[in-house]
């Protein structure tokens, strides 16, 4: 992971290298990890559009379920709270789903190099690195999206009224 770093590191002692090959490996990496971490913003800007439109849907459909809570003495945090609250089960939910794939695709395919690849100098046991920060920062990303994206939908069933909510279709 620090082969780009320790090659400068060689070089500031006044020797040279040989072969450049490690340093553009270590460059490679590094290039890839910033596009994945790109793409990744992407994905995650582009679930949050789409939670952001399932609330909106959801919220208009149950317009009059919210309509009856506020009628009977919800305030509007009550049910912004209440979206949220959906919200953050639905983003949980997702993410324990989420993770549990990533962990048993990852198993998998380690599954599959210890079968196929021959063995190699410096052959990790693994490819894969799941640690418990990862794995909570992964769920937080679900929630934080759902959260994110049910913002504004339930700002919006917060501020219904209880007479437009009942008397509309």
């Amino acid at each position: 992971a620090s082969v780009t770093s320790v090659i400068a590191a060689i070089r500031t002692l006044g020797f040279t290298l040989e072969d450049n090959g490690a340093e553009q490996a270590g460059l490679a990496v590094t290039l890839l990890t910033a596009v994945f971490l790109l793409v990744s913003l992407a994905i995650l800007l582009v679930a949050a559009v789409n939670i952001a439109h399932t609330f909106l849907r959801a919220v208009s459909e149950r317009r009059r379920e919210l309509g009856v809570l506020r009628a009977v003495g919800a305030t509007g945090r009550d049910v912004q709270a209440l979206v949220l609250l959906e919200a953050a089960l639905i983003g949980a939910v997702g993410g324990v789903l989420g993770v549990g794939c990533a962990v048993g695709s990852g198993a998998a395919l380690d599954l599959l190099a210890r079968r196929v690849l021959p063995d190699f100098p410096f052959k990790p046991e693994s490819f894969f690195l799941f640690s418990p920060g990862l794995i909570l920062l992964a769920l937080g990303f679900s929630v934080g999206a759902c959260l994110l994206g049910a913002l504004w939908p339930a700002r919006a069933a917060a501020r219904l009224s209880p007479a437009e909510a009942l008397t509309a279709l």
